[in-house]
């Protein structure tokens, strides 16, 4: 072998062990970098000389720098991104709404309806007194203030979350353009033999966001260059990207891409829990709160009707409530102005107070889908709470899978500090060994060039 070889030898240990100790010394950079992959160096032999009678080994060279990768717990952890994140969500806006029944306490609509049929309880013993009627009448204007509260507080969470659903709706076509940016300079960098490993985990920490608000499916072709489609609608790749926007069609929400020819279908993320808040979850309280607050209006001012005031002269045939639209429950205007509308008697006479305990009794009938007014508002509040404690459980079971997944991932993919040191010494003195060969030659050729 001659020695010009030795020296070519060691010059290509020199330059590969360099590269070793650069890759290496990135992996410590960001051992504390959640997105970053750990990267491994592969060696491989140059090229033999086979000039001479034997082949000679030409020294060594990077094949190439790879990504600790595993690919089926990116899928995984994306997977349940999207559920936990819609769990995590509707849980949120869930409890917020809950806040607003006041239940149980005082001021729940629950207490306020049985303080309404204790006042007629309450006005059947005495008929004729003022402060009993007008009792009467500021329990009902509860009951009307709780039910606007209710009603207008649920209507404001609806439109709050068709305004938090258009904001992630902007940050998802951000991150579909940044993905496509990120594509194309791992496009362009493959072309030209350059490796794309940091923009790689840029761009999978993107897609990994990306999956926490719609539900995505990844594919990576040979360039690793990621084609992405968004609930079944494309995305981007390394060419094109599509934006998206929320569309409402009648009373409900919808997300379709710019040129509005393809509907989305969600099925996880953040962005399809407040959709489904929006067009199922929200408009069926609203809708069960109607029917409670209906039932309630139309038995008390059936039996109202049957009763007589004690005005003079006595008036039958009056409706206590005066209609219930648009969450206002409003009290005849009459028996406002003077509570002696208020019909106690079944037959105009001023001892007669049968109406008021038939009132009172309103509160024990089961009028609304064979229960009592009471049981159906405790289903409704319950039935709240239920899909809370869900979607708390939801969330609680999904963040427990993504924990152990992340695990695995920062085991697999994660940068340990005491191997990397050893990489490093490791390759040092690979480094320091190819020195000494140079050295070696160096010597070698002095002798043979003291020798002519």
């Amino acid at each position: 072998m001659p020695i010009n070889s030795v020296f070519s030898i060691a010059k290509s240990s020199l330059f590969a062990h360099q590269q070793a100790l650069a890759v290496t010394s990135a992996n410590l950079a960001n051992a504390n970098n959640p997105a970053y992959t750990r990267q491994v160096v592969m060696f491989g032999s140059t090229p033999p000389d086979n000039r001479a009678t034997f082949s000679f080994g030409t020294g060594v060279a990077v094949n190439d720098v790879i990504r600790l990768r595993n690919n089926v717990t990116d899928i995984q952890i994306r997977n349940n991104n999207q559920k936990y994140y819609e769990a995590d969500k509707k849980s949120m806006v869930l409890k917020q709404v809950e806040t607003l029944f006041s239940e149980p306490s005082e001021y729940g609509l629950s207490n306020l309806m049985t303080t309404y049929f204790n006042s007629f309880d309450e006005l059947a013993v005495d008929p004729q007194s003022t402060p009993l009627r007008t009792n009467v009448v500021q329990s009902a204007q509860a009951i009307s203030e709780k039910v606007k509260s209710i009603y207008q507080g649920i209507k404001q969470t609806r439109s709050d979350v068709r305004a938090d659903a258009r904001n992630i709706v902007s940050t998802v076509n951000k991150l579909v353009e940044q993905i496509h940016i990120a594509n194309k300079q791992i496009y362009e960098a493959s072309v030209v033999g350059q490796y794309s490993n940091d923009l790689i985990d840029q761009r999978d920490a993107m897609l990994d966001e990306l999956s926490q608000y719609v539900n995505i499916n990844v594919n990576i072709d040979e360039n690793n260059v990621a084609n992405v489609s968004i609930g079944g609608v494309f995305a981007t790749d390394g060419l094109h990207n599509v934006q998206f926007k929320l569309t409402q069609e009648g009373e409900n929400l919808y997300l379709v891409n710019e040129e509005g020819s393809g509907r989305v279908s969600l099925s996880g993320g953040s962005l399809n829990g407040l959709i489904d808040l929006f067009n199922e979850e929200l408009p069926g309280q609203i809708s069960d709160l109607e029917s409670i607050i209906n039932a309630f209006m139309e038995n008390v001012n059936e039996i109202h009707r049957q009763g007589y005031t004690i005005t003079d002269p006595p008036e039958t045939g009056l409706d206590f409530f005066s209609g219930f639209e648009n969450g206002e429950l409003t009290i005849n205007e009459d028996i406002v102005n003077d509570p002696y509308n208020i019909a106690v008697s079944e037959d105009g006479s001023s001892g007669n107070s049968k109406i008021a305990l038939m009132m009172a009794e309103l509160k024990n009938q089961e009028i609304l889908n064979g229960k009592t007014l009471s049981d159906n508002y405790s289903d409704y509040i319950s039935g709240i709470a239920n899909e809370i404690n869900l979607q708390e459980q939801n969330a609680e079971s999904y963040s427990l899978v993504l924990n152990q997944l992340n695990l695995q991932k920062m085991e697999y993919s994660g940068v340990s500090t005491d191997e990397e040191m050893i990489n490093v010494m490791q390759y040092q003195r690979s480094y320091d060994a190819a020195a000494k060969l140079i050295n070696v030659a160096d010597e070698l050729l002095e002798t043979l060039l003291s020798l002519v």
